[in-house]
């Protein structure tokens, strides 16, 4: 069984979405007092959020063409911004900022769970975060998982850190606030909080339009404007169409992001394969020994 490693794409939120869920399960239960999950959790909003999120990478493992395990990792500076304004006060500390590359979440199928599997992906985050100059990564790892330790040792990771954590049941509603008060923080109006801003995975760069416009990726919607759910109840983001030559993503006459339809059946059900909506195919036509997308006679892209 042969496995490869590559970093996701929008076209990738079904299907690791119910990994990210089998591993934030298996980190729960691990630690049930510390990290409790919350119920009914938007698995494929979260990483559709993750992929957006200009420093945030994920790479997933494919064996046969099928998923079967992913990297999640954040990069950030402990240093301010250089720009910052001169006169905005910023908190002293002690310690040297370090460039740190957090580790999300690392899971792969039980099945294919193996030390070269793992290491396909470590080595992939890795990489990355070398090319970014990052001085530290960082991961958190339960106390019993003694396997996914010796594992870290041996791709170089040392354990720097012990934590303890001490428990507290509240069941309080009104709680006090721990959050600090910023009276220049500006208000942000999200009209629509289902959208997600598309970003290329090449570049990891937010996609805008000619106008300088943030482009959304948005939910599939049905005629009286409901969004449509999965059968796991989570909410159906279609894959944008790349343009076969250039790889950029495609807009359609009216200037809207093209997107693959839905696929249904006879009876108007959304066919899904082991809860994966299925989607249209763009019909491609090939002349000259280049690949272009199909337009009917109207212009309209065409899918099959």
């Amino acid at each position: 069984m042969s496995y490869s490693q590559r970093i996701a794409t929008l076209e990738d939120i079904s299907a690791i979405a119910p990994l990210w869920k089998a591993f934030a399960e298996a980190r729960s239960l691990a630690d049930p007092l510390s990290m409790p999950l919350i119920r009914d959790f938007d698995y494929e909003r979260y990483v559709a959020d993750q992929l957006a999120k200009p420093l945030s990478f994920c790479f997933v493992l494919e064996s046969e063409k099928e998923l079967v395990g992913f990297i999640s990792i954040y990069l950030y500076d402990e240093a301010p911004p250089s720009d910052l304004p001169s006169d905005l006060e910023i908190l002293n500390n002690p310690f040297k900022p370090r460039r740190v590359g957090a580790v999300l979440g690392l899971y792969v199928q039980e099945l294919h769970r193996k030390i070269e599997t793992i290491k396909l992906l470590i080595d992939a985050a890795t990489k990355k975060a070398e090319s970014l100059k990052i001085t530290d990564i960082d991961v958190l790892v339960s106390q019993d998982q003694t396997g996914v330790h010796a594992l870290l040792e041996k791709t170089g990771f040392t354990k720097s850190a012990v934590q303890y954590t001490k428990h507290y049941e509240i069941n309080e509603t009104n709680l006090p606030s721990l959050h600090p008060h910023h009276r220049e923080l500006q208000q942000i109006d999200i009209s629509k909080p289902e959208a997600i801003p598309l970003k290329d995975p090449l570049t990891n760069e937010i996609v805008q339009n000619l106008a300088g416009e943030t482009i959304y990726l948005e939910p599939v919607k049905d005629e009286n404007g409901t969004i449509l759910k999965s059968c796991r109840g989570l909410p159906i983001y279609p894959p944008p169409v790349r343009d076969p030559q250039t790889q950029n993503w495609v807009f359609d006459n009216s200037g809207n992001l093209l997107v693959a339809p839905l696929l249904f059946d006879e009876k108007g059900e959304i066919i899904e394969i082991d809860g994966i909506p299925k989607f249209k195919s763009p019909v491609y036509d090939y002349e000259n020994g280049k690949l272009s997308l199909k337009v009917d006679e109207e212009g309209k892209y065409m899918f099959k």
